[in-house]
């Protein structure tokens, strides 16, 4: 009997503007986890990456792969994503962090979550 292998790798690609400036999210869904990336739509950067992912006890452990600092942005969405996606996220948030980009992009991330959560 046949039956109908899935992809390996599902990917998905949105924009959002934030003060006139338009930021892309790129999602690769693995297997067992999701790498996230989120930058500037013509000057795409590769700043700093993040890890998190939940533990059996409902806790989400986190940590910062490379660049940034400990507990940069990328690692607090990268908590909350893999919060909300109860897998491991990989995520690079190239984005400023100020009161308006960040919550910003963060909603629109949740949003396509919502909306393709095949792609997640």
């Amino acid at each position: 009997m046949a039956s109908a292998l899935s992809p390996s790798f599902t990917s998905l690609l949105c924009s959002v503007e934030v003060c006139d400036v338009r930021y892309n999210i790129r999602v690769l869904k693995m297997k067992d986890s999701v790498f996230i990336y989120i930058g500037e739509d013509n000057a795409e950067n590769f700043d700093e990456l993040a890890m998190a992912m939940p533990t059996t006890n409902n806790e989400v452990l986190a940590t910062t792969i490379m660049g940034g600092l400990i507990g940069c942005g990328s690692e607090e969405l990268a908590q909350k994503t893999a919060r909300k996606l109860k897998k491991q996220v990989y995520l690079s948030a190239n984005v400023p962090n100020d009161r308006i980009v960040r919550p910003t992009i963060e909603r629109k991330l949740f949003e396509e979550i919502a909306n393709n959560v095949e792609c997640f």
